[in-house]
């Protein structure tokens, strides 16, 4: 078993994806910046509604990742025991993992992280008015 390397694991965030059968992603509501703006007008806590797409370009063996999101102070928000991969060697794995009406109560820098055997990859989401 080979863990992937950090640098080799892509985060994306969006509204919504897809896989299609040519093997292709249909992405809706990309936040290229690993930004998302709330609406200026609205009065927080609210709920958001992402979907957090990891690409794992490299390592090799079974995993069972853990995916988690905290707030800005550091508190679990969600937590999710991914369902076992096969990650062959050379060929790039992508998990699709839609949250549904995650509590936003402050603007800040959220952490997302995936766990694998004990590896944290983590990646910061700023979430602001």
């Amino acid at each position: 078993m080979a863990l992937p390397t950090d640098a080799n694991v892509d985060l994306l965030l969006c509204d919504g994806v897809r896989h299609n059968p040519e093997g292709k992603l249909d992405i809706a509501g990309f936040y290229p910046t690993g930004e998302v703006k709330i609406d200026a007008t609205a009065n927080l806590p609210v709920s958001l509604n992402l979907t957090f797409v990891f690409v794992l370009k490299d390592g090799e063996g079974q995993f069972s990742p853990v995916f988690r999101i905290f707030d800005p102070l550091g508190k679990e928000l969600h937590k999710f025991d991914v369902p076992q991969i096969d990650k062959p060697a050379g060929i790039a794995h992508v998990m699709m993992l839609p949250v549904g009406l995650i509590p936003i109560t402050r603007a800040g820098n959220y952490a997302v992280s995936l766990e694998i055997a004990g590896q944290l990859y983590r990646r910061s989401v700023r979430i602001y008015q």
